[in-house]
């Protein structure tokens, strides 16, 4: 029998003399004093320590002024980080602080029996039957976007994915979060979504600032950062009066919460333990801005590999085709999230190649030993958890984008494929609980928009830029797009006269011959 594998991080006070110490590690030079503070551009961050973790190695040290940062750039390192939270590593203190200031120390930042309180109630709203339920307000904004996408299809102009997609995720969570249909897809944007918008580019700012001179010294920016804490935390309070109104005039909603913000209230009034208002406030304020940023940013590479690769484009096409058949309402069976094999698929590689969320910041909560490395407790550790999905140690041909090897992982025997070196949603007692609602999401809208259209990329588009704002999201992610003939059905437009008078034009999609139509009758019944 084989032996299972040593642990290659250890804590219990470790025997430092025998270890290496963090000063003996590589890393890059620094300057005196302020060590590689000024290489640590923000919204460039994800660059800068995967190019370090290509020169140094899976453990190397940083320094911003005389903190020591620790980076791992190894899957089994990380992953046994990941399982060890939250006993013996925590969410770097530092991050912890940060978001307390812009209000949203919820679920993400809270640590210990804290975390453990909040997260049974979030949990329980965000588990696979509650995101079932929550699929009739999913289909309704979706075909908001579906419409919105058509008017632009008949239009025969270039837009902008992204900020669509924000606008989708914004409408989504907010009806998950609170129960507001907030409707920015066919609305104005709303002024709630432009507070939100600078939130993670301060904490991305902030998280490698030498100090907190935000609290001393506020810039312009954080100035307006300051005001939109502020705006956001009313709207909140607002939400939870609301709230508890509406829970008093129908007690049922105590038993049977809607939304997350109706499950925390009820949690407080029913639980002495139960979440206090500003935990209640913060997690509303977490995913809101979990919510938004993360899926948007994954569907926006998603439309950005369909047009760099027509193949992958057609091939999440004919899925579509055959699994909806004729159709009209297809996410109504349950298992129709299941049989969209390939375009998982395409999700995991996008998400592997593009990782949305690709570090943690953490610290140990007592002296640890790395593989031979002495950890003093509190030390910052970078954890680069996508930057090892690109690596070819753990996946073959990791240069390549080949969703294929999803699916074909396990008779093609090509080479590696380290499933634990993917983590776009971490690992461990912490894993994301947002993540059956963010692939639902991004199953329905990849669905609707390869099933309806063609998408390529405008001939003077400009390359994609990829910018780290706590997360990693894509820029220049403009797109055309033009109506697919298979299509069946048709789809009422809504426009405006010279008077800006609204009026419906509907659009009737040619049927497909009736040979057609038995045909892939029968390839989605077989």
């Amino acid at each position: 029998m084989e032996e299972p594998a040593a642990s290659s991080v250890r804590g219990s006070h470790p025997h430092a003399p025998t270890l290496r110490t963090l000063d003996e590690l590589p890393g890059p030079r620094g300057l005196p004093f302020l060590g590689n503070a000024l290489d640590l551009k923000p919204t460039e961050l994800h660059r800068l320590v995967a190019g370090w973790a290509d020169q140094f190695g899976p453990l190397f040290v940083f320094r911003v002024a005389t903190t020591r940062i620790l980076t791992v750039a190894d899957a089994e390192i990380i992953q046994q980080l990941l399982r060890d939270r939250p006993d013996r590593f925590r969410r770097w203190h530092k991050i912890e602080e940060i978001v307390a200031d812009i209000k949203a120390d919820g679920l993400f930042s809270a640590e210990g029996a804290k975390w453990r309180r909040q997260r049974k109630y979030v949990m329980h709203m965000l588990n696979a039957s509650h995101v079932r339920e929550f699929i009739p307000r999913l289909e309704q904004v979706v075909g908001r976007l579906r419409r919105r996408w058509w008017r632009t299809a008949l239009a025969g102009m270039p837009f902008d994915a992204h900020a669509d997609l924000i606008r989708l995720t914004v409408d989504v969570t907010s009806g998950l979060a609170f129960g507001r249909d907030i409707n920015t897809l066919e609305e104005k944007k709303d002024p709630i979504q432009n507070h939100l918008d600078k939130m993670f580019p301060a904490i991305a700012r902030r998280q490698t600032a030498l100090f907190p001179y935000w609290r001393y010294i506020q810039l312009p920016e954080d100035r307006e950062v300051a005001i939109a804490v502020k705006e956001v935390g009313k709207f909140i309070d607002g939400l939870i009066t609301e709230t508890r109104a509406r829970l008093t005039a129908n007690p049922e909603l105590r038993v049977s919460p809607r939304n997350l913000l109706e499950a925390l209230v009820a949690a407080q009034e029913k639980d002495t333990e139960g979440p206090s208002d500003e935990e209640i406030a913060a997690n509303v304020m977490t995913l809101l801005l979990a919510g938004e940023d993360t899926t948007a940013n994954t569907l926006s590479y998603m439309i950005h590999f369909l047009m760099e690769f027509p193949r992958v484009q057609s091939a999440v096409q004919e899925e579509v085709d055959r699994v909806f058949g004729m159709a009209e309402q297809p996410w109504q069976d349950p298992a129709t999230p299941d049989r969209l094999r390939y375009i998982e698929a395409f999700a995991n590689e996008a998400m592997r190649c593009k990782p949305v969320g690709g570090h943690l910041f953490l610290e140990p909560n007592e002296d640890m030993q790395i593989q031979d490395v002495f950890v003093p407790k509190g030390t910052p550790i970078l954890a680069l958890n996508g930057y090892v999905g690109t690596q070819e140690a753990n996946f073959a041909q990791a240069d390549e984008f080949r969703p294929e090897r999803w699916l074909n992982a396990a008779e093609e025997n090509t080479g590696a494929h380290n499933t634990k070196a993917f983590m776009p949603f971490g690992a461990g007692p912490r894993f994301c609980p947002g993540r059956q609602l963010a692939m639902l999401q991004i199953k329905m809208v990849t669905a609707m928009l390869c099933r309806d259209f063609d998408v390529s990329r405008p001939k003077d588009a400009r390359p994609l830029e990829d910018i780290y704002n706590f997360t990693v999201g894509p820029t220049n992610v403009y797109a055309i797009l033009r109506p697919r003939r298979t299509i069946r059905g048709g789809i009422d437009i809504e426009l405006r006269d010279g008077n800006r008078r609204m009026f419906v034009l509907p659009i009737a999609f040619p049927e497909r011959r009736v040979a057609d139509r038995r045909k892939q009758h029968a390839a989605t019944v077989g």
